[in-house]
């Protein structure tokens, strides 16, 4: 495991970098919250949201395990992950969120956040501050139900990693799983935002290991290594080692 500072600072909703005000109507995230209806409901969601927030890795964090909850962070881009540290100053990762992802779910029912968020990558996230939330939720009924939805999907996301699976089994299925959410470059090469040794970490995979299941899919002729990632060429197979993961759920996917 990654040794980590229990003592990175906690972003205030208009510390960063870019203060600009969203316009949701014009947000690329096709699967955001509330942008696939567009009309009324995303411009209540866009009147409600704090400026977006630039983040950048090591910048500080938006939210620190045991602070009380004040907001939602819906991730117009790059890449965040939620992550515990244990009583050995060990970093537990226990997500990555992209876009059209929601940071702070599971904090919503205790109102206290059980994790800490930060930048993996240079990102951005609009802030939904919690008290405002309420309020659309209970105005806009379909807020309810899209946050619903989107508890669902982290939910069977956690518990399909949580599951008893081979090396081969969590990796193809993550490689996937990632391929679905970020898509792959001109030259078709699947980039990960995050370090190999993250990626361990959070299939609770020794690095050792992700190293070595990575040198048999290529053995396999399953991925090839690019100077930007991985090219997945054969995806027949790795969807087949994955099966039993489960990561292929429609439950799984952000409607477009």
């Amino acid at each position: 495991m990654t040794a980590v500072h229990t003592d990175l600072p906690a972003m205030t909703l208009h510390a960063a970098a870019s203060m600009l005000k969203t316009d949701c109507l014009l947000c690329p995230v096709r699967s955001c919250l509330v942008h696939r209806d567009g009309g009324d409901q995303a411009q209540a969601w866009s009147d409600m949201l704090a400026p977006r927030q630039a983040l950048m890795p090591g910048d500080g964090a938006l939210q620190r395990a045991g602070d009380r909850l004040g907001a939602l962070y819906s991730v117009r881009g790059g890449c965040a992950k939620t992550y515990t540290v244990d009583s050995s100053g060990n970093e537990r990762i226990r997500g990555f969120y992209f876009p059209g992802d929601l940071i702070g779910l599971d904090a919503l029912g205790g109102g206290v956040c059980l994790s800490t968020a930060v930048a993996v990558v240079p990102s951005q996230v609009c802030v939904a501050p919690i008290a405002d939330l309420q309020g659309l939720m209970s105005r806009m009924p379909i807020v309810a139900v899209r946050i619903m939805q989107q508890v669902s999907r982290e939910l069977a996301l956690s518990l399909a990693i949580a599951g008893e699976y081979t090396a081969e089994q969590r990796l193809a299925a993550f490689l996937l799983h990632l391929r679905s959410r970020i898509g792959v470059g001109i030259n078709g090469s699947l980039r990960l935002p995050m370090a190999q040794r993250d990626v361990g970490n959070y299939l609770r995979l020794a690095n050792e290991t992700v190293c070595r299941t990575l040198k048999r899919f290529e053995q396999k002729d399953w991925i090839a290594s690019t100077e930007r990632g991985l090219k997945l060429l054969d995806e027949p197979a790795l969807r087949a080692a994955a099966a039993p993961v489960g990561l292929d759920s429609p439950t799984l996917k952000l409607a477009a």
